[in-house]
């Protein structure tokens, strides 16, 4: 086509009040009127839509027409004349605009190409009359499926044919039963069969066992007669039902049932009044685990013990994975069972050793709580409390092992309670203080050190022993600020001694594993000694090695810092651990003290006089202070000092003493020693 013949063209076309599109074979657009130009312009249409060299198919496709492509492929074709349609087109303001559309074939040029022209005109909704109860049915995203009284596929819909897999022109006319046997799925035909005798609508979700799909299927009765069926494949649905349900009640790692999903199962149980048995168990060393081996091992163990206990699972036996290292078994009493033989079986998963995917085997050891309904309770957040009291109560023994709940437990959780109460006041005002005990240099009789002791007289308990307040502080996340009350009593009163008295004798100050790995607290216990003036190498680090150290980054780090500093760090208790050597290798020790159960037997037990030598030749070896605790008796200090250990804390020398009665009897009169006392002697 020539040039100016395009022009005039174009030109007829701008008169044209009809919205014009004209496109070649392949659907690209060669040319639009100013119409179509101008609306898309105002409504801002994208111009894929009106600009010309675009796909006007490609674009069509891309908002899910590809039913109206296909009609403009068969009136290119020749195959139609031409094809007429009614669509909502969604305007950028939010309303929708109605248009009628129809497409025709035409002679692009000369030689015979064809294109077709595309005519969009605005209507309104209430005009849109051409709309047939078929084009409504063709525009469901339902499949449709029209039934006679007998049952007879009298039409469907092609959403229907694609969602069951076969073709309008191979089942209208058939009967339903011999496409969808009333054996694949029962439930559909009932659902149908009284939907027509009681004209009711009935909505069902099942699975059709002959396409292996979740259908969810709504059966109407027409007035005339008959049964409308809309259907959707729900079976996408359907598995992410199933697997939120199963992330909601299964533990990711283990693949056990977690606490929501045996909670369920015993509330169930409590209100059919069923009587069962709660073993709460806790892995006891698993964080030393972790520290030693990496944190995957932890999650081996975990998962190794899971499949052991899932042995057990039954019908009358349920085993789920509480929270981090506890699991949890419901178990059914049977007739003539003894509950005692159960624990006993749980605590035998415990004693063979666990191989891990390194090939080292390590030892687990758990603690177990049984507590029974409706025997020890009757409602089951107090019958889980009193399982996990239980449970605690086996953690104080050594080892595997199981405890039963006990009436007077529940005193000692309400004991507790009062103790926390108590650490959350005013700790000075509610008897909280702390007592000294000095360490001596059995060669001299000089004091060389001090080990602060926290001391408790409650108002309601009288004197309460460090190990039970502590322990409290620990599980109520109470240990930080009694530590930080601890540390400003102590850093106040060391200021003072040196002031007056020229005390430079290093004071210990013990520290649980928790407070050891709160890079937080180190921040505010060395803004502390900044805050009294009192030097780093008067402080003295001291962890008890009973209890489970993690090793972390975070612990060394601190650790570090504080020998830095020049602090002194000391390992308490040493000798009845597991842990000892572990602790010597990860953490940067230099003070051991020797637990006082080795310097008991002295002259008693040779087998545990040659374990002391041995660890008093073992700190020689590696260049660490000794300090042998528990002292009480003269034989037991000649006994140290043949051996190479000459300082000593115990009762042969002094007790425990208040403030008052240490300043009395060590500082008075001793200003020159003190000043005197050259710090060389003391590694840093």
């Amino acid at each position: 086509m020539l040039e100016n013949e395009k022009k005039q063209v174009q030109e007829l076309m701008n008169t044209v009040d009809e919205l014009l599109i004209v496109i070649d074979e392949n659907g690209i657009i060669q040319r639009v009127n100013q119409a179509w130009i101008d609306f898309c312009v105002i409504n801002e249409v994208q111009q894929s839509l009106w600009q010309s060299g675009s796909n006007y198919f490609e674009d069509m496709e891309a908002r899910g027409k590809q039913q109206e492509v296909l009609a403009i492929q068969q009136v290119l074709a020749n195959e139609i004349h031409e094809h007429k349609q009614m669509y909502p087109f969604h305007l950028s303001s939010g309303a929708t605009q109605w248009m009628q559309v129809k497409v025709r074939r035409i002679q692009l040029t000369s030689d015979f190409s064809y294109g077709a022209i595309i005519y969009h005109k605005a209507t309104p909704h209430h005009s849109t009359q051409e709309i047939t109860a078929e084009v409504v049915l063709e525009s469901m995203t339902d499949g449709f499926i029209l039934l006679s009284d007998e049952f007879q596929i009298i039409y469907m819909n092609e959403i229907g044919g694609k969602l069951l897999n076969c073709t309008r022109k191979d089942i209208v006319g058939s009967q339903l039963a011999q496409w969808f046997p009333e054996e694949s799925n029962p439930s559909f035909h009932t659902a149908f069969k009284r939907a027509l005798s009681e004209q009711t609508v009935v909505e069902l979700v099942d699975y059709y066992t002959g396409m292996d799909t979740w259908y969810q299927v709504k059966a109407c009765p027409l007035k005339k007669g008959g049964l409308a069926l809309y259907f959707q494949d729900i079976s996408e649905k359907k598995k992410t039902e199933a697997q939120l349900m199963e992330y909601a009640n299964y533990d990711y790692l283990t693949g056990l049932p977690n606490r929501r999903s045996l909670v369920q199962t015993m509330q169930s149980q409590i209100e059919q009044n069923i009587a069962f048995s709660v073993f709460h168990i806790h892995i006891d060393n698993l964080n030393f685990i972790n520290a030693v081996h990496s944190h995957h091992a932890g999650e081996t163990i975990m998962i190794k013990i899971a499949q052991q206990l899932k042995a057990l699972a039954s019908d009358t036996c349920h085993v789920g994975r509480l929270d981090g290292n506890e699991f949890i078994i419901v178990r059914k009493p049977q007739k003539g069972e003894n509950l005692e033989v159960c624990a006993e079986q749980i605590e035998d998963i415990f004693y063979m050793p666990i191989t891990l995917d390194t090939a080292h085997k390590v030892s687990v050891s758990a603690s177990i709580g049984i507590a029974c309904y409706p025997f020890d309770a009757k409602i089951l957040e107090e019958l889980l409390s009193y399982a996990e009291i239980a449970m605690c109560e086996a953690k104080n023994l050594r080892g595997s092992c199981y405890t039963f709940f006990l009436p007077n437990m529940k005193m000692e959780r309400n004991r507790n309670s009062v103790i926390e109460k108590g650490l959350r006041g005013d700790l000075q005002e509610s008897g909280f203080y702390y007592a000294l005990q000095p360490q001596i240099d059995g060669a001299t009789g000089e004091i060389v050190g001090a080990e602060v002791l926290s001391r408790w007289a409650h108002p309601e308990f009288g004197e309460l022993s460090p190990l039970e307040f502590i322990e409290v502080a620990e599980e109520t996340e109470n240990i930080v600020p009694l530590m930080i009350h601890l540390t400003r009593e102590v850093l106040t009163q060391i200021k003072d001694w040196e002031q007056r008295f020229g005390w430079n004798v290093r004071t210990a100050i013990n520290m649980t594993p928790s407070l050891i790995s709160n890079s937080k607290f180190f921040d505010d216990f060395f803004a502390l000694l900044d805050f009294y003036g009192v030097h780093p190498s008067l402080i003295e680090i001291e962890i008890t090695e009973q209890a489970e150290l993690t090793y972390s980054p975070k612990t060394l780090k601190n650790l570090l810092i504080c020998k830095n500093k020049g602090m002194s760090i000391a390992i308490d208790d040493f000798g009845t651990g597991f842990s000892m050597i572990s602790y010597l290798t990860n953490f940067p020790i230099n003070k051991i003290k020797i637990d006082r159960s080795f310097i008991q037997k002295i002259g008693q037990d040779a087998k545990s006089e040659a374990v002391l030598k041995s660890l008093i030749n073992l700190a020689t070896s590696i260049e660490c202070e000794l300090v042998a605790e528990g002292v009480e008796k003269p034989e037991e200090a000649e006994f140290l000092k043949a051996n190479g250990c000459n300082i000593y804390q115990g009762y042969l020398y002094d007790r425990p003493m208040k403030v008052a009665d240490f300043e009395a009897k060590y500082l008075h009169g001793a200003e020159s020693r003190f000043s005197s006392t050259s710090r060389s002697t003391r590694s840093y």
